[in-house]
């Protein structure tokens, strides 16, 4: 890959809201954007958290609820501390968003991500459905242990 296709945020520095605002200006740059467009990724990896977030969009946090920038920065009270995210509508503009999930720890968040009434204030993980792209999850068996699946009946192969 081309080193001018990876733009890292530059989270060592102190002031959160000129990060996510010289990260913005990035992604609009490298994109080409005009205002009101949002880039398109061809694929996006998240993470779930015990807690339902995803990225560092939090519970809680007013960036579950940003529709018009494309990067905040969130403060997230339980950490003390302000992170920097791409926006839901950022996420949901990709053409793939693939969920990696693991660990036993992740099994309440994920059935209720999956499986329960929709709660993005509380499970930003919900937020995230790409409008015109593909949502993959692949999930580890100690996460998934709370899901309800269908049992299949083995396929014999062969004769």
């Amino acid at each position: 890959m081309p080193e001018v296709n990876v733009q890292r945020i530059p989270a060592e520095q102190r002031d959160a809201e000129v990060i996510a605002r010289q990260y913005e200006s990035t992604l609009r740059a490298c994109f080409r954007l005009s205002p009101g467009q949002l880039p398109r990724f061809d694929l996006v990896l998240l993470g779930l958290g015990a807690d339902g977030h995803t990225a560092s969009l939090f519970p809680g946090t007013t960036a579950v609820h940003d529709s018009w920038r494309l990067v905040a920065a969130n403060w997230v009270e339980k950490l003390q501390t302000y992170r920097i995210t791409l926006t839901v509508p950022v996420f949901n503009n990709a053409a793939c968003v693939m969920f990696l999930v693991a660990g036993e720890d992740k099994a309440a968040a994920l059935q209720a991500v999956l499986a329960g009434a929709p709660e993005p204030e509380t499970l930003p993980a919900q937020s995230i459905c790409p409008r015109d792209g593909e949502l993959v999850w692949l999930v580890d068996r100690a996460a998934s242990r709370l899901l309800k699946m269908p049992r299949q009946q083995p396929q014999k192969v062969g004769s």
